[in-house]
């Protein structure tokens, strides 16, 4: 994020080379998803915005309950560490640009015996966005719950979205009016 819009990863190196360098730093050890394309005319995953049609507090929710609650280092204004920040994104902010579904159905997620990676999610994990058809999810897919349990039992590091469906929007985000949302409070009632 810069200033007041969300960017994809891949247009963030021309806004902030240190902001990108930040961001990227995420994904060390699984440079391969850097580069996964999501459509057949060259789309990559990170010429998108990514969003997750959960609320975070979910999250938080089942972190805290399993104990994975990230400590944030000494300095955490530059530290990776932060679970980001969050807004209530409405479908027409996005309807001006492609935006794509990321179904999450193939577990792709250690593909190799020993190493410790996520590899590039295959194209067929994909597909145009219909709003006509999106559902906010009102729960974790227990894939995700299995996944952070995995984790926890190695010792090692759990990423925040792995086996949650995403929303892929390939353009910036204005994010001025939306509401920020904390994910340590609970969803509002609608």
């Amino acid at each position: 994020m810069v200033g007041t819009v969300l960017v994809p990863l891949n247009a963030l190196a021309a806004v902030s080379p240190s902001a990108f360098e930040l961001q990227r730093s995420k994904y060390a050890q699984r440079e391969a998803v850097l580069d996964a394309q999501i459509t057949s005319s060259g789309l990559l995953f990170n010429d998108t915005v990514h969003c997750a049609p959960l609320h975070p507090h979910h999250l938080h929710r089942l972190r805290a309950r399993l104990d994975l609650l990230p400590n944030p280092p000494a300095d955490a204004a530059t530290a990776p560490w932060t679970p980001g920040r969050f807004f209530e994104i409405p479908l027409d902010r996005i309807a001006a640009h492609p935006v794509y579904w990321y179904r999450w159905r193939t577990a792709w997620i250690n593909g190799y015996p020993g190493e410790d990676t996520l590899l590039a999610p295959p194209i067929n994990e994909f597909e145009p966005f219909d709003p006509a058809r999106y559902r906010a999810l009102t729960e974790i897919p227990s894939a995700h719950t299995a996944y952070l349990e995995q984790r926890k039992a190695e010792g090692k590091r759990a990423l925040m979205f792995v086996h949650i469906p995403h929303v892929l929007v390939a353009g910036p985000i204005d994010t001025r009016g939306l509401r920020e949302i904390s994910w340590e409070d609970e969803p509002h009632a609608r």
